[in-house]
């Protein structure tokens, strides 16, 4: 074991031999894996914001399409971030355990199971995109839909490489690398910006004449810096020191490695469908009460992303730190790390949520002068600003206990939080009070209150300390 999982350089750690680390140790060790994860969740923040501005300026019809879009997205992409934890997970345990070897042989298992899955996915989802979201979105506007169907096509082609590109970067922080994905993210999302402008709004200079493409200017631009982002990773992958991929070793099937990356991979992948799920069920519910009800969502989402973003740096660096301590037989050092990492996520959340309290009508206005978007927007806002204390405590929380392996618990506490309460309520509040898009906000800041509270429980119980990967 090495100063990369708390211990000090030179130091190895058994069973039933604590060696103690100091504070200062402890903050570096937290720093180094969570300022470059944040740094890149921060440029992935600001540049959707930016995207969402500049798809906003379209209108509420295109905004909202892009929102169905990226709804569908995410629960596609829920069967790659659980197999994506897995191996994080795995990848991380191995490496605290000291077996280089086998977490090299859990990164060969699982780029190939994306690899193939990535491609059939992505193929499924191009034959049938009409199909799924006429499905889905059949209470939107047909030009919503229509609008939607173009972008999503659009965006498809790059698809696999999305999906790897979320698989990879995942095998990467389990080894501790942070550095690598930010790195590529920052290429990937500079592009995309300065692509979105140019495709959508044209641009006519002396020597270049490119017209105003609009929406479909935004899918291609989406596009094209996915593609580039899992060029560069798999390029980095193959370049790697501590974790690598080979193509001229022998490849055959590990059951043994595959078997414990499912052990994490497929209850992770049952809480990303049942998250994603609410989440895709909810779009639809919205989707139900009109055009501004859904643009009005995406960008309360988006200015809430804004005082999140960061913490999630945070959330991955304790998946990392628990797995490494945990395979090093540092139980305490796990512990303590989630502690740590807490305090930090609160104190910004906390921060950056006050600033969104008192600022949110100013805020919502970036995106709209719609003066319906801002009465709408400026109660949103207020109520995830409130909520953002027990946000922190999902997130982190659920990350470490992710990294424990006890995804069972997060999986169940996913399905209380948001099919029981967060789509419940909003049911509910909707029919028998006619709150409608205002009852979902309240119905999400509820899900977090008890989510959060939940995750603290089984946290000081410390169960999950005994969880094996």
């Amino acid at each position: 074991m090495n100063k990369e999982i708390g211990l000090p350089e030179g130091k190895e750690a058994t069973s039933g031999t604590e060696i103690e680390v100091d504070s200062k140790t402890l903050k570096k060790n937290i720093l180094e894996l969570a300022i470059p994860a944040t740094l890149e969740q921060i440029l992935i923040m600001i540049v959707g914001v930016v995207s969402t501005i500049l798809v906003g300026r379209l209108g509420k019809e295109a905004i909202s399409s892009v929102g169905l879009v990226n709804n569908l997205t995410n629960f596609v992409l829920a069967l790659f971030t659980a197999l994506s934890t897995g191996s994080t997970v795995l990848v991380a345990r191995l490496i605290g355990e000291g077996n280089i070897r086998g977490a090299k042989e859990a990164v060969r298992q699982s780029l190939m199971i994306a690899v193939i899955s990535s491609i059939l996915v992505t193929f499924f989802c191009y034959i049938y995109a009409d199909k799924f979201l006429e499905l889905l979105f059949s209470q939107a506007d047909i030009t919503v839909v229509s609008m939607a169907l173009q972008y999503f096509r659009i965006t498809l082609y790059s698809f696999p490489l999305l999906l790897i590109n979320t698989i990879v970067s995942g095998i990467l922080r389990g080894a501790g690398d942070t550095r690598t994905p930010m790195k590529v993210a920052y290429i990937v999302n500079i592009v995309n910006v300065v692509l979105s402008f140019i495709l959508i709004f044209g641009l006519d200079l002396s020597f270049i004449h490119i017209k105003p493409l609009g929406l479909i200017g935004a899918g291609m631009a989406v596009t094209v810096s996915r593609a580039i982002g899992g060029i560069l990773i798999l390029i980095a992958l193959f370049r790697g020191k501590t974790i690598s991929f080979n193509f001229r070793e022998k490849f055959t099937l590990e059951l043994n490695i595959i078997k414990r990356i499912l052990r994490v991979g497929i209850p992770a992948a049952l809480e990303q469908f049942i998250m994603q799920g609410g989440f895709l069920l909810l779009q639809v519910i919205i989707s139900g009460m009109g055009t501004a009800a859904i643009a009005i969502y995406q960008i309360g989402m988006s200015i809430n992303n804004i005082s999140f973003m960061p913490v999630w740096g945070f959330s991955m660096a304790a998946t990392t730190l628990v797995g490494q301590n945990l395979g090093a037989s540092r139980p305490d050092l796990a512990e303590e790390y989630v502690r740590r990492i807490l305090k930090i996520g609160m104190l910004i959340v906390c921060v950056l949520g006050s600033i969104n309290f008192i600022f949110s009508s100013q805020l919502v206005s970036i995106y709209s002068p719609d003066a319906e978007m801002i009465q709408i927007g400026n109660f949103a806002i207020k109520i995830l600003s409130l909520s953002l204390p027990f946000s922190c405590l999902v997130s982190i929380l659920s990350a470490s206990l992710r990294g424990a392996g006890d995804i069972i618990y997060t999986t169940i506490t996913t399905f209380i939080g948001i099919w029981g309460f967060r789509l419940t309520l909003v049911l509910l509040f909707s029919k028998f009070f006619n709150l409608n898009i205002y009852g979902v906000w309240i119905a999400v800041g509820i899900d977090f209150a008890i989510r959060g509270l939940l995750y603290l429980a089984r946290f000081k119980r410390g169960n999950w300390k005994k969880g094996v990967v």
